[in-house]
């Protein structure tokens, strides 16, 4: 009984891959880039997050449209029916769920520990081609703080139950791998954050204040 409860326990937590070592620098930004738009557990991760973001929209603007067909009566219905097709998709895009998508998140310069003044612990995103370009922006003031150190990052993807979508173990720090997750949002979009955010912006500010302000 135990040995079962034990294993089951050891199934639903994500599984590490071969991890991806990062330094700093041009080829390491080069080597995550690479990683994050070709490594297979990755791309399967986030293909899984495309698919249930689709679900989520197709039942949201479903609902949505029934609803507010019924709320006016029948008379959008009508309009709908009766209008040409550029009328049409601009009456559509009235309806609760359908306006178009968010803008997504700028890029910001991190290219050395003083530039990278605090990493970002959650980003919304407004579709999925953006979504490796949201992770290695997320990844890279870790990167940049473990150059800065005279250590590197191991990168891995992870594979599992939940949302736990990448790993980021910091050499020479003692502290548990940092933990990615991507998630769609309700009504299109995902969300990338990590877990432990407080935990991680106070280590952060910790480890940079020492590489900055050494001890004399």
């Amino acid at each position: 009984m135990r040995l079962s409860l034990l294993l089951a326990l050891v199934a639903a937590l994500p599984a590490f891959a071969s991890p991806l070592r990062l330094s700093g620098g041009p080829k390491s930004e080069n080597k995550l880039r690479r990683f994050l738009e070709q490594d297979k557990g990755l791309k399967a991760r986030l293909e899984d997050a495309a698919i249930r973001e689709t679900g989520l929209i197709a039942a949201a603007r479903e609902s949505d449209m029934r609803d507010s067909v019924s709320d006016t009566g029948g008379s959008l219905r009508r309009n709908l029916e009766q209008s040409q097709s550029a009328k049409r998709e601009a009456l559509i895009q009235t309806l609760p769920g359908m306006k178009a998508p968010m803008k997504a998140p700028e890029d910001s310069a991190c290219l050395t520990i003083v530039d990278c003044a605090s990493p970002d612990m959650a980003v919304d995103v407004p579709d999925a081609q953006r979504l490796p370009d949201t992770l290695r922006r997320m990844v890279r003031p870790w990167m940049v703080l473990q150059q800065a150190r005279g250590s590197d990052v191991e990168l891995s993807s992870l594979k599992g139950p939940g949302e736990a979508t990448l790993a980021l173990r910091l050499k020479n720090v003692d502290a548990q791998p940092l933990i990615l997750n991507v998630a769609p949002r309700l009504l299109g979009g995902f969300t990338v954050w990590f877990n432990s955010p407080f935990v991680l912006a106070e280590l952060y500010n910790r480890e940079r204040n020492a590489v900055l302000y050494p001890a004399r």
